[in-house]
């Protein structure tokens, strides 16, 4: 384990994860308590939507166009989910992160076959880059979670107030669409970010897992993103690790450890509260 941090690349990667992991496991918690679970993987496969049409267009090679591709792609889809859910429909919102997903999904394949290096540019959309993140694009990431992380806390109080009780918030006069606009907004920006450096997968692994296990711990909101946090930092490092060890890719690498994690944590949680 020490000889796999004796290499500089390996400290950026983990860097990455961290930070990733960080901004995830907190927006988790509101994605799991809203019950959209899958919004995160939807947002992600439309941010590689844009991704790929900057690749067919030939201009990835520009850092801008590379960004904001994506990121226009990923506002449009977080303002139209943030009205879908707003709308009186007996189809669950679900329903629709889903169609969104797999629409997305399906005209990633289309463009990216019409372009010489479709094959990997596609797995690259799926699992990201990791190892190969620039110290750059990773101090870059960071800054931008920070101020997402920043807004996120001076408005924290009627965005969790919306994601445990909507009904309860709509009747204190709170305007429920616009702050679901800010909400899957910043979402956006970050799965924007995101996906470059790890892809779809882990991206959405990130948001759901570490979150889950807040879940399966405690009522407590600060709890809940206490564990989020621990536990995922703990699988991102071990992830790492183990992929360098085996030399495996590494966003699967962390994202099997996850789910084993997650496995074994839920398992500690039942014995401790039957013997507790």
């Amino acid at each position: 384990m020490i000889e796999a941090f004796s290499y500089p690349f390996m400290w950026w990667a983990l860097a990455a994860s961290l930070v990733l992991a960080g901004i995830h496991a907190y927006l988790g918690f509101h994605v799991v308590k809203r019950g959209v679970i899958f919004v995160d993987l939807a947002l992600a496969q439309v941010a590689a939507l844009g991704l790929a049409l900057a690749i067919l267009l030939n201009l990835h090679e520009c850092s801008l166009a590379n960004y904001l591709f994506p990121l226009t792609a990923t506002l449009i889809a977080a303002v139209f989910f943030a009205w879908l859910r707003h709308l009186d429909h007996r189809v669950p919102l679900e329903a629709f992160i889903g169609i969104a997903f797999a629409s997305a999904q399906a005209l990633v394949m289309l463009i990216l076959a019409k372009t010489p290096s479709g094959t990997e540019h596609l797995k690259e959309t799926l699992v990201g880059s990791i190892f190969t993140v620039a110290p750059a694009t990773v101090l870059k990431t960071a800054l931008i979670y920070l101020v997402i992380g920043v807004v996120h806390f001076l408005v924290r109080k009627p965005l969790f107030e919306i994601t445990n009780d909507p009904d309860s918030a709509r009747r204190g006069g709170r305007n429920l669409f616009l702050w679901d606009v800010v909400f899957y907004g910043t979402f956006g920006v970050v799965v924007t970010s995101s996906v470059r450096i790890a892809g779809v997968l882990l991206v959405f692994a990130l948001l759901v897992i570490p979150a889950v296990a807040g879940v399966l711990t405690s009522e407590r909101t600060g709890v809940r993103l206490a564990v989020g946090w621990t536990f995922g930092f703990f699988c991102c490092i071990a992830g790492l690790v183990a992929a360098f060890l085996l030399n495996e890719p590494a966003a699967p690498s962390i994202l099997v450890v996850l789910v084993l994690g997650l496995i074994i944590h839920g398992l500690l949680v039942k014995l401790y509260r039957k013997f507790a």
